[in-house]
């Protein structure tokens, strides 16, 4: 071999190596460059959502203000009150500020709102509200947490059961027992919970597993003997809903084409169900999740009452009839704020869902 040609090799493979390198990098830095503007993206459309959101905020507040205070006069309470004297009508006026516009009202309440200051609640002894409002919420979330995560779990195997077996036994057993969930008032259900677990079932065995009513947590059986009955009673309500979603969505992705590709190209069914359709048949899951969380989250009225557990739901019961404006407002605000941040929320996973969605 000539000395020009075995020198010139070497040369060719170092050149060709560096150039390889420098190819690698090229990717690398173009892949850092995309994810950064993809971030970019995403956190200008989350900021946009934001201040959107924000006259939707004022709005909805500002109804709600206008029908609690035209609701009940306050000063209706003392008007039997033969003792009392004008500086207990000074107190309550102002106290309640009646002698301003509601309109006037309402812009004092939200710019103190808008500083954390939620005012004071009339009728448990001028407590803070916040302070109220944040001891609730997490009672409600000793509930709603796990509710959720058993209405996630259960909705997703059941909805790709029935889609996967459409028009078995199985399925129609779900899609029976979906039907009888949707059909049920909440409040029928919890009480024949109480009626069976607390009544019936004493009766026959003599033995009470569960506690029908309060919230009791001095211990961790405690706790989970108080709250499995309110927590069957969300599951069961909500899971039934979102189990005919999945299975609707499922239906419809394993129709696809690329579906009947994959399988084409000899993917095993597991894997065509589990990696390909299911991630995009959980997309409009997303929005109900989030939607139901942040109910959840907000308060169970009727599930809380029912068991008389100490949470924002009951909390609302107790505070509208006591025309307690301070402690219905944040109430509002705290489910208002809880809406639209899961909303926001579920609008970023879509994107982790399919990447294809741009926040442009």
């Amino acid at each position: 071999m000539p000395p020009a040609l075995s020198t010139a090799r070497p040369m060719l493979s170092t050149a060709r190596a560096k150039r390889g390198t420098g190819d690698w990098r090229l990717e690398t830095r173009l892949k850092w460059l995309g994810g950064w503007v993809h971030m970019t993206g995403v956190f200008a459309y989350a900021v946009r959502r934001i201040f959107t959101t924000i006259p939707l905020l004022v709005a909805a507040t500002f109804v709600v203000f206008v029908l609690v205070s035209i609701s009940g006069d306050p000063l209706a309470r003392l008007a039997t009150c033969t003792t009392c004297s004008d500086a207990a009508y000074d107190r309550l006026i102002d106290l309640y500020e009646l002698d301003k516009p509601i309109p006037l009202r309402y812009v004092g309440w939200i710019t103190d709102a808008a500083t954390g200051d939620l005012g004071t609640s009339t009728s448990l002894g001028e407590k803070p509200v916040a302070g109220i409002v944040a001891e609730r919420l997490w009672n409600t979330a000793l509930l709603a947490v796990p509710s959720f995560l058993l209405i996630a779990f259960l909705a997703v195997v059941l909805g790709v059961f029935s889609a996967i077996k459409q028009y078995s036994i199985g399925d129609y057993l779900v899609t029976g027992a979906s039907f009888v969930g949707i059909a049920m008032p909440t409040f029928f259900f919890g009480l024949l919970l109480q009626a069976f677990w607390g009544v019936w079932w004493q009766d026959w065995t003599g033995w009470k597993p569960f506690y029908v009513t309060g919230k009791h947590v001095a211990s961790f059986g405690d706790y989970l003997a108080s709250a499995t009955l309110p927590i069957i009673t969300l599951t069961i309500v909500l899971l039934a809903t979102e189990s005919r979603f999945q299975r609707a969505a499922m239906l419809e992705v394993i129709g696809s084409d690329y579906i009947r590709t994959a399988r084409a190209k000899g993917l095993s069914e597991r894997r065509v169900i589990f990696k390909h359709a299911l991630r995009n048949a959980l997309i409009p899951l997303v929005t109900l999740w989030a939607l139901d969380f942040a109910g959840l989250l907000g308060g169970s009225v009727i599930t809380e009452t029912i068991f008389a557990w100490p949470g924002l739901g009951q909390l609302l019961v107790s505070a509208l009839p006591n025309l307690d404006l301070d402690l219905v407002m944040g109430l509002v605000m705290v489910a208002a704020l809880l809406t639209i941040s899961f909303n926001l929320l579920a609008d970023l996973l879509y994107g982790v869902l399919d990447p294809r969605i741009r926040y442009d």
